[in-house]
């Protein structure tokens, strides 16, 4: 199996200096030696870190886009794509590399690690190693691993800042768990059926496309007028519980039936971080369908966030991507 590592920045690959952690420019040749000196890995690696490494809390849809056509222009010389990435925003990325690659044919895996790789105690090889195991399985389609987690890539979000799992999967079980052995949700016959062809489509993504409203106590309209400015074709509303919102805010609704009226799509995402929105459930529910909001169900934020930028990238009209939402 042939297959490619691209570092494109993060926790991983870091080395210690005066200053802090920073970038280690060696660090494509370390890990390349760590791989090639276990014998039972009997796979071609190329290892490529970015000219420009990207702290991943500095992350925009254009690095998103940037990774897409690394993958896309080595997509036939490779068997398998792993993606070395901070984890602050890891999720994100991985959202969007999910929509870029629709029914994706080869693994691509997503992950990182808590502790650089020159420390003793990281993380880092665990992770790099579980990702290879996942790409030998030879699954099909976009995911993020990370301490024997293997979960689909619109899936996941960051939930721990300190413990070796950093991830979880709050509205769907793990695609697959590393322990001895692989343990898989879905049966292996389940691979096997025929899914629809896959889509490569790499949009530009403008960077102010995409915004996102919390709810809070006591949360007014001016505080979301600067959000929702003309640039803005797309929001993520985190809203409360079940998805409400002040429903006595007058001015608030106001505020969500103008912009949806001009275009914007916002979409109704739960702030729990588990759980379902169910539309209309609550009069406080109610009112933001009646100011056309779209339910995101059970979607997390950073998958709806990048699924937003990635329609409006399209150039699909707000319609079209709220029927997208709707299904």
């Amino acid at each position: 199996m042939k297959i490619y590592i691209a570092y494109t920045g993060g926790t991983i690959g870091m080395a210690p200096s005066d200053h802090g952690l920073i970038p280690d420019a060696a660090f494509a040749l370390e890990l390349t030696k760590r791989l090639e000196a276990l014998p039972e890995l009997e796979h071609e690696f190329v290892v490529n870190s970015y000219e420009t490494l990207i702290d991943s809390s500095n992350a925009t849809p254009k690095d998103w886009a940037m990774i897409a056509r690394d993958i896309e222009s080595k997509w036939q010389e490779y068997d398998a794509f792993i993606v070395l990435h901070g984890t602050d925003t890891m999720a994100y990325t991985a959202a969007a590399l999910t929509n870029m690659f629709m029914s994706c044919t080869k693994p691509i895996i997503v992950t990182g690690s808590q502790v650089p790789l020159y420390q003793a105690r990281s993380d880092a090889m665990n992770n790099v190693l579980g990702a290879i195991s996942a790409c030998e399985e030879k699954i099909k389609g976009v995911f993020l691993f990370f301490a024997g987690l293997l979960i689909e890539g619109d899936r996941a979000r960051k939930t721990h800042t300190g413990d070796w799992q950093a991830f979880s999967s709050p509205n769907l079980p793990e695609y697959g768990v590393l322990g001895i052995d692989w343990k898989w949700r879905d049966s292996r016959f389940s691979n096997m059926l025929k899914k629809p062809p896959m889509k490569m489509r790499i949009p530009d993504m403008a960077e102010d496309a995409v915004t996102i409203l919390p709810v809070f106590p006591s949360v007014q309209a001016e505080h979301w007028q600067g959000l929702l400015n003309e640039n803005v074709k797309g929001a993520v509303l985190l809203s409360y519980g079940a998805g409400n919102a002040p429903d006595k805010n007058a001015d608030l609704l106001s505020l969500l039936k103008t912009a949806t009226d001009r275009g914007v799509v916002v979409v109704n995402v739960s702030q729990c971080g588990a759980g379902n929105v169910v539309a209309g459930a609550y009069a406080a529910g109610s009112a933001l369908v009646a100011a056309g909001v779209t339910s995101g169900r059970d979607m997390t934020y950073e998958a709806a966030f990048a699924k937003l930028h990635f329609f409006i990238g399209l150039g699909f009209s707000s319609r079209e991507i709220r029927g997208i939402f709707d299904r």
